[in-house]
């Protein structure tokens, strides 16, 4: 699938430069236009020797000028994680882009645009791979030069067809007590579907000691799930939150797609101390595409199903009665 820049992206509003070196995307999809994920990440399914471009913006937020060098390096998704290469790194996917240009040189505070140029070819392997489009800077400090680089992950998912579709599923949740002292859930989280996931979401507490509840609390960030991979994500608690049992209700997202799961809870008392997984209950959502849909389309073919089944019985009773022999 070609996605030619001015037919099938848009721009975004840059915000000015954060501390230190940053960098963001100013291009995405269009078909993508809701998904938050997108407006951060390269995140596209295109056929063998798909042609596209995105243009992304590197800032300075340091006090003093700078030249960053802009290229493509490979990158993994392994242990709940998206894991840069060292250096310059090659893969299938980090060999298919070329930068243009290959380095900028910006004055405190300021910003310049850059293009990461696509071509993948004809006989790339099937299935998603990883990269990182990198702006790297050199310093020069008092006896050694360091280097920091900021960077925007890239998912680039090849294949003939249509993108094939994501999903995960919660497995379980379990309580635990820090060894600050601090309470926590882990939520196993089991990637079923056929491309990475960036987990977010939140977690509510009701039915407790005394009828208490509490939250949302917010789930940590930063748990990236492979094809068929599984990973805790970890969503920490108000320090008040004790005992139990509760009832925990989670909700986690990568991107559009949803998914709850609920399950009863008790903490431990002491700090470092983790009860016992309990198996998670997968919950329907009302508004889940992937659910309701389908099961909306099947409705509708089967009363159209039945509607036409009822119509030919008719006609064939009409012309049955309309072909009897007259009495003799």
């Amino acid at each position: 699938m070609l996605l030619p820049p001015a037919a099938a992206t848009q721009a975004v509003e840059s915000e000015g430069c954060p501390p230190g070196i940053g960098i963001g995307l100013l291009q995405f999809p269009q078909e993508r236009a809701e998904d938050p994920r997108a407006q951060s990440y390269v995140i596209d399914h295109v056929a063998p020797g798909a042609t596209f471009r995105r243009q992304f913006q590197v800032c300075n937020g340091t006090a003093g000028s700078i030249t960053a060098e802009l290229y493509a390096s490979a990158a993994t998704v392994a242990n709940g994680s998206f894991l840069p290469a060292d250096g310059r790194a090659i893969n299938d996917v980090s060999r298919s882009i070329t930068v243009q240009p290959s380095s900028l040189t910006l004055p405190a505070g300021q910003a310049g645009v850059a293009t990461a140029i696509f071509k993948v070819p004809r006989d790339a392997q099937v299935g998603e791979g990883y990269a990182l489009i990198f702006a790297e800077v050199a310093g020069q400090g008092a006896t050694v030069q360091a280097k920091s680089r900021a960077g925007i992950r890239v998912y680039l998912d090849v294949g003939p067809g249509g993108e094939q579709p994501s999903d995960f599923t919660v497995d379980s949740l379990q309580a635990v007590r820090r060894d600050d002292g601090k309470p926590a859930v882990l939520a196993r989280v089991t990637n079923t579907g056929s491309r990475a996931l960036d987990m977010s979401g939140e977690l509510s507490l009701s039915a407790g000691p005394g009828g208490l509840s509490g939250g949302p609390f917010a789930a940590e960030l930063g748990t990236t799930l492979g094809v068929g991979q599984s990973a805790p994500v970890t969503v920490p608690l108000d320090d008040a939150i004790r005992g139990g049992p509760w009832l925990a209700t989670l909700a986690l997202k990568s991107g559009l797609l949803e998914r709850r799961a609920e399950g009863t809870i008790t903490f431990p008392d002491a700090a470092g101390e983790q009860a016992s997984p309990v198996r998670a209950k997968n919950l329907p959502l009302r508004e889940d595409p992937g659910f309701v849909i389908p099961v909306a389309v099947g409705i509708f073919s089967l009363a159209a199903l039945l509607l036409l089944l009822v119509l030919w019985r008719r006609r064939a009773k009409d012309e049955e009665d309309g072909e009897a022999p007259a009495a003799a």
